[in-house]
């Protein structure tokens, strides 16, 4: 595989927050995660600390801050004395992954009573051009508004701490939409099921927010798994 561009990720930071400069520990991470989550990096490449640290041009201590932040999320697995690998897109790994964005969007959906009817009706327009779209073929503009869409219930559910928890599953999640946006009939299904949990957002119905959520990211855990094993192995 050739070596990938260095690109640094734009940090967000809020107009009246202390300005800093991202640390190279930072730029680091943020390299290092997109491209593992956009699959630069192969599930099972191989990676060793001796070229990375050369890759980078940096020292050892803001690597290793990397590294370990990449490890804690899962995105790194252990591979030898100071190696690593990128982990496989696996069965057990989308369970895990969909068991817990289950769990923690469900109760996000649940408590999101506080949506801004403006960005709804904005979503609402989105969803119609990007239902035109994938009845021509074109699914990328779904994929590319997934989060966005998640976010209209995740950052109104009133809770920073399950907020923080959900966000840090966004790397995974980023992984499997990367590889699953290639399937049409997937993503047919996962749009009317986002279509369902719209409808009851803009009903301001909680409830049937968190029963549309429950459907549609168990729905998307079983057709990822069906794609992952097709033959149902155990």
């Amino acid at each position: 595989m050739s070596e990938p561009t260095v690109q640094w990720e734009t940090m967000r930071i809020d107009e009246n927050a202390p300005k800093r400069a991202p640390s190279l520990a930072d730029q680091t991470y943020a390299t290092l995660k997109r491209w593992v989550v956009s699959g630069e990096l192969e599930p099972g490449s191989v990676l060793s600390e001796n070229d990375l640290a050369r890759r980078f041009s940096i020292s050892r201590s803001p690597l290793r801050e990397a590294i370990r932040r990449l490890q804690d999320e899962g995105l790194l697995d252990v591979s030898g004395p100071r190696g690593f690998t990128v982990p496989a897109l696996s069965v057990e790994l989308v369970r895990q992954v969909y068991t817990v964005r289950r769990a923690l969007e469900v109760a996000a959906a649940e408590t999101a009573t506080r949506i801004p009817p403006d960005k709804l009706a904005a979503m609402h327009e989105r969803m119609d051009m990007i239902g035109e779209a994938i009845g021509r073929g074109d699914l990328e503009p779904f994929n590319v508004a997934d989060f966005d869409f998640h976010d209209l219930f995740v950052l109104n559910c009133g809770n920073p701490l399950l907020v923080n928890h959900i966000y840090r599953l966004r790397g995974h999640i980023q992984r499997t939409i990367n590889w699953a946006g290639q399937f049409h009939e997937h993503t047919e299904l996962a749009y009317k099921e986002h279509r369902a949990i719209l409808e009851a957002m803009e009903a301001g119905d909680t409830r049937a927010m968190g029963e549309a959520v429950d459907t549609h990211i168990r729905n998307v855990m079983d057709r990822l798994v069906d794609k992952l094993d097709p033959l149902g192995k155990p």
